[in-house]
């Protein structure tokens, strides 16, 4: 996955933490896979709408092109577990950078690793308002990022010499052995895509499309009814928000790891707005349609993105199984 991504739109997305440092830079366009997808501009039609309190459990057409929590989690293990086992070829111990667990709750969805709807569980907003379940974490500091680097050890890492940067050709000989192309993390990239400048997680397409078509889905104009509807519920309840995603956004949330009294009323008030009015069953059903539209309109680097993701998962399990 890559750091290194266009602005996205405001969107109630639960990602995974990037995978190793450094494997960013070595994913480059892959043809076919990676471009700006084609973007239809007309609203396609909802065939039925659904009443549904949560669309987590529900699949998404996209669920099939975009690594799944537990797929992105072990190729994640597997790119750290291949560098770490190069590293040791040139006689270095590696350590990978630290990152903290990704929360989810309970409630989350096992198909997709975003929650694209928000808090959709009235139990968990009823106790944890806006905040993940359990509260936020600290994240524990990492001292060094993980480990010292030599110059030695960034030729091997990355197939340069100068810490500072992130990529470089490789050819260097050190401990008697020759560093391949970006060094470790190229090689790992090419064992987990089969090319160096692979794409480590979601093809590019399949990436912008998630995006684009939550985007489409929320300014559609089904979708914005529905919001509107759940904002004058949510007035009748004293609380002046223009749709569900000013309400998860609001930053004062963002300044306690506990959610405060306020944070909870406003949550519970919102899953009884949405549960009135079916704004989950009409957002999914909006949502739906449009990535089957872009799906369909991306069909050729949809299915090498496909065949892509099916690549990287097949890698993974090999490496993580020695």
């Amino acid at each position: 996955m890559s750091s290194r991504r266009r602005r996205r739109p405001a969107a109630l997305l639960i990602a995974l933490p990037l995978f190793l440092a450094g494997c960013a830079s070595a994913a480059a366009s892959n043809p076919g896979v990676d471009g700006p997808p084609t973007a239809p501009v007309t609203p396609p039609p909802v065939s039925a709408t659904p009443t549904l309190a949560s669309a987590n459990d529900k699949p998404l057409p996209l669920d099939a092109y975009l690594l799944n929590p537990q797929q992105a989690s072990e190729v994640a293990k597997a790119q750290q577990e291949l560098v770490s086992r190069c590293m040791k070829r040139f006689g270095f111990t590696y350590k990978p950078p630290g990152s903290a667990d990704q929360q989810r709750d309970s409630d989350a969805p096992a198909s997709r690793v975003d929650g694209r709807y928000g808090h959709q569980s009235a139990a968990l907003m009823a106790k944890w308002g806006y905040h993940p379940e359990g509260g936020i974490r600290a994240t524990p500091d990492v001292p060094g990022g993980g480990w010292t680097t030599t110059p030695e050890m960034a030729a091997a890492e990355r197939g340069v010499s100068d810490p500072k940067q992130r990529l470089g050709p490789g050819g260097q000989v050190v401990n008697g052995q020759t560093v391949p192309e970006h060094g470790c993390v190229g090689e790992s990239v090419k064992q987990l895509t089969g090319a160096v400048n692979g794409r480590v997680g979601d093809a590019q397409t399949a990436d912008d499309i998630k995006f684009s078509t939550l985007k489409n889905s929320q300014e559609d104009a089904r979708t914005r009814a529905v919001f509107a509807r759940w904002s004058q519920c949510m007035k009748g309840s004293g609380y002046d928000y223009p749709d569900p995603l000013a309400a998860v956004g609001d930053p004062e949330w963002r300044k306690t790891a506990l959610p405060t009294e306020r944070e909870v009323r406003v949550a519970t008030a919102d899953a009884a707005c949405r549960a009135e009015y079916n704004v989950v069953g009409v957002w999914y059903a909006v949502d739906y349609a449009y990535q089957e539209q872009a799906i369909k309109a991306n069909a050729p680097a949809m299915a090498a993105a496909r065949a892509a993701l099916e690549t990287q998962v097949r890698a993974a399990a090999r490496a993580l199984a020695g």
